[in-house]
């Protein structure tokens, strides 16, 4: 999914449509270690030629299997997201102004490599907590000796309930408050 500028501003009239699937599983597995498996990627949109920059609008999804953020069983996880990016030669400034929020890119030579910014869109887009379905119904989190595993809202309510006072800094309360009597 590679196109040179000059291809699209010759076809400029008319939105190049795009509705395929694509096998990238091998190339997202050297990019990252935490993707076990993955489906072809579903990718529908189109890109455009509009005043020297190519716009592309794309809709992905596919399925991806990843390891438990908490045992590292293997996960599978739908995702689906869209890219709005504006490819622009290296140097273009655009007074293009786009409805949407639209990424702009600068590019390195005349071409366009659309597969490249699908591989780092989802990268960005991986969840960062991947349960099994076991591991979401708990509600008690895995504990061991001298350690156990908290919610951030329950590590936030056990700091509220601890006021900690430096013993070298606790007579000093003392002494303010000796002077709040004396007033």
């Amino acid at each position: 999914m590679k196109w040179s500028f000059q291809e699209l501003r010759i076809q400029a009239q008319d939105p190049l449509a795009i509705d395929t699937s694509i096998e990238i599983s091998d190339e997202m597995q050297e990019r990252s270690d935490e993707i076990l498996a993955m489906s072809p990627v579903k990718v529908d949109g189109f890109v455009i030629y509009e005043e020297a920059t190519v716009l592309a609008q794309l809709q992905i999804a596919l399925d991806v299997t990843l390891p438990s953020s908490r045992s590292l069983e293997p996960v599978n996880v739908s995702m689906a997201f869209s890219i709005n990016e504006r490819y622009l030669p290296k140097g273009m400034e655009t007074d293009i102004i786009d409805d949407e929020v639209v990424l702009q890119i600068e590019v390195e030579g005349n071409s366009v490599d659309l597969t490249r910014a699908i591989e780092d869109n989802i990268l960005l887009h991986l969840p960062q907590q991947r349960l099994t379905a076991e591991e979401a119904e708990e509600q008690e989190l895995p504990m061991g000796k001298d350690w156990d595993m908290m919610t951030e809202d329950s590590y936030r309510s056990s700091l509220k309930g601890e006021e900690k006072i430096d013993p070298r800094l606790a007579k000093l309360k003392d002494l303010f408050a000796d002077e709040a009597s004396e007033d």
